[in-house]
């Protein structure tokens, strides 16, 4: 596998953009409201990730990859794609009824505070990696190489970026390690999916729902169990091995992937 690509240095670029649009203070622009710590963070998060897609979609306009990344076509092909990885979205919930967490105090105006920003954060990411990043690697490949670098490098890109979770306070390097991995590969499997069922939309909806459905901590009221601490390490692991599954999955969804019918797809 080659991984060489002439436009990996504007990728790069626009990535950092990207981080740049994360690091601004948009929680800021909320403080008059009188908002509690929850609803100013994930509004302000909100308004972050919408303000992430604008960039996206502009740089997919400007570069013309409006096609090859799917943006506007809302109806995919091969729905079953989609479809397969909502199982993600059942385990968050598991994993609650597992630890016997309560949620008895949680107001649902948080939950639909968290599920916004964790439906937009799926746009975001989908948008920059997968509707722009990933087309422009493609466009930097040379005639005689395959899809395997494009989405491999998309894929890095999208998953180093999660060491930036070692930032926070309560930081803990294996299950850090392992959102890095599993993140790669869903990288990885989403880039696939993407060329195969050409359509962006639903593979953000899935990215936020999935984000969501493993963040119901984060929710003010919640009781977590204290045994839960103790359950880190093999957290990490478990992340990683359910992922697996569905990038196995998708590597052999591979081969299907028309090279010719995604490169007829850009504008000259």
């Amino acid at each position: 596998m080659n991984l060489s690509n002439t436009n990996i240095a504007t990728s790069i670029s626009v990535v950092f953009g990207f981080l740049l649009l994360l690091l601004l203070p948009f929680d800021k622009a909320l403080i008059f409201f009188e908002l509690d710590d929850f609803k100013e963070k994930y509004l302000g998060d909100a308004i972050k990730n919408l303000a992430i897609v604008c960039y996206g979609y502009f740089l997919i306009q400007r570069f013309g990859y409006t096609k090859v990344s799917g943006v506007f076509n809302f109806a995919p092909r091969h729905k079953k794609l989609i479809i397969i990885p909502l199982y993600f979205v059942l385990i968050g919930p598991l994993q609650y009824a597992l630890f016997d967490y309560e949620f008895d105090h949680v107001q649902l105006i948080n939950v639909l505070i968290l599920l916004g920003a964790m439906i937009t954060v799926g746009l975001s990411e989908e948008v920059i990696f997968r509707g722009f990043v990933l087309p422009n690697l493609i466009r930097g490949t040379s005639s005689d190489q395959s899809l395997v670098g494009p989405i491999v490098l998309s894929s890095l890109l999208f998953g180093v970026l999660h060491f930036l979770n070692l930032l926070n306070a309560d930081s803990y390097f294996p299950l850090v390690l392992s959102q890095v991995i599993y993140a790669t590969m869903f990288g990885v499997a989403f880039g696939v999916i993407l060329l195969r069922t050409g359509s962006l939309l639903p593979l953000g909806l899935l990215h936020g729902l999935i984000n969501f459905s493993s963040n119901w901590d984060d929710l003010p009221g919640t009781f977590e169990p204290a045994i839960v601490e103790t359950y880190r390490m093999h957290d990490a692991i478990f992340s990683v091995i359910i992922v697996l599954p569905f990038f196995l999955y998708a590597l052999k969804q591979l081969p299907k992937i028309d090279r010719k019918a995604v490169l007829s797809m850009y504008k000259d």
